[in-house]
């Protein structure tokens, strides 16, 4: 079992500690062509080489060895170019799938998608309840209904998401009361299986397939029942010391204002969270009172909280996403371009966006996880330590 918020905290003195091996050097290497190529369409060898600083031979071994077995797949030669065209190669999305489940309160939904992140398994969603039998039962009808769509498609893992903190929280979130449900779930699916909270799992989906995938460094702010964020540099998620590392929900801007949940006042949840509209927030619109309040209460903590987050770290962009509907995040978006200031900056673009992956970012998310596992890079790759921890 894999939960993605404990990791290693300090990497560099994993290596001197533990070292590494040709084995380990080689999943790396493998995690660094396979994140070059999922960032393109295509590559060539020699592209593959100049772009990941490993040797030529190195490169062909590790493509070969893909190509054996099914992660990557040749697609014929470039033209137009001089010379001898090179061949192309690129991921084949077709290699297998993975299982993404989000819990949201007592509901969960679940999908499945391809390397690439296209979803390739629709799904739906069941009710979570206190009895860990009658959630097996769902689960079996699950499997055995993906297994019959997918045929001989491999799962290369399962992901899950989770609407609060999950390493050494600082305090109560809602939904907390169904960690026990999700611990059914990640047991019945076994040792492939990966935990991480909606926030990071949404960002992790940016960068797959969304908004973000061609950017190394962004700001992810999930809005929804529940407020929270996710920090992406180089194309890892930041954790922090505890693992509680972009909770923007609980940033302080107005020290006078309402008690939040934590026990501070203030909080940007209190005034940007979507739980007092709950279900009926589907049945309103832009033109609803109830929105135009929310939204006169909203925009200006969230202008407050997005200034903070640039100066302190500098972000390519911050992309607004999560369970909230596309048309209230472009309500909030404008308005707080409206009295957004600017900030210094060497070129001239747009610092805030809305995400494109619509309600269903943190579930792809989840499915992306065991994805990401696979073709991204990580130092942490390079120790035996590390490769523990992930069983």
């Amino acid at each position: 079992m894999v939960l993605l918020g404990v990791q290693p905290t300090n990497i560099e003195a994993d290596v001197v500690k533990f070292g590494n091996s040709a084995a380990l050097t080689r999943t790396y290497n493998r995690a660094v062509i396979l994140d070059a190529l999922r960032r393109t369409e295509s590559l060539s060898r020699v592209e593959l080489a100049r772009l990941s600083g490993l040797t030529p031979q190195a490169v062909r071994n590790i493509v070969e060895d893909l190509l054996a077995e099914g992660f990557v797949k040749q697609i014929g030669r470039r033209k137009g170019l001089r010379g001898q065209p090179q061949i192309e190669v690129a991921i084949n999305p077709d290699r297998g799938y993975s299982l993404g489940f989000h819990v949201t309160g007592s509901e969960c939904r679940y999908l499945g998608t391809n390397l690439v992140g296209d979803v390739v398994f629709e799904g739906g969603a069941f009710k979570l309840t206190s009895d860990a039998a009658e959630i097996r039962r769902s689960l079996e009808q699950i499997e055995a209904a993906c297994s019959q769509s997918m045929q001989d498609r491999a799962r290369l893992g399962v992901g899950i998401a989770v609407s609060a903190p999950l390493a050494m929280p600082r305090h109560r979130e809602p939904h907390s009361d169904y960690l026990e449900q999700v611990r059914t779930i990640q047991h019945f699916f076994g040792p492939d299986t990966w935990i991480e909270n909606d926030a990071n799992a949404a960002a992790m989906a940016e960068n797959l397939s969304g908004t973000a995938k061609e950017r190394s460094d962004f700001l992810y702010i999930f809005i929804g029942a529940g407020v929270g964020g996710a920090i992406v540099r180089d194309s890892k998620l930041q954790r922090g010391y505890r693992g509680n590392a972009g909770e923007f929900g609980h940033i302080l801007v107005d020290p006078n204002g309402p008690q939040c949940h934590c026990g501070n006042r203030g909080c940007l949840h209190t005034y940007l969270s979507l739980a007092e509209f709950g279900d009926r927030i589907d049945r309103l619109g832009s033109d609803d009172g109830e929105i135009k309040a929310w939204l006169a209460r909203a925009v200006p903590p969230l202008t407050r909280a997005i200034v903070t987050l640039e100066n302190a770290f500098d972000p390519d962009r911050i992309i607004l996403g999560g369970t909230a509907p596309g048309w209230l995040l472009e309500l909030l978006l404008a308005g707080v371009q409206e009295i957004l200031p600017s900030t210094c900056t060497d070129e001239a673009h747009q610092r805030v966006e809305i995400s494109r992956l619509g309600t269903t970012s943190a579930l792809l998310g989840a499915s992306a996880l065991p994805l990401l596992n696979l073709m991204t890079p990580h130092p942490g790759l390079l120790t035996k330590q590390s490769l523990e921890g992930m069983r």
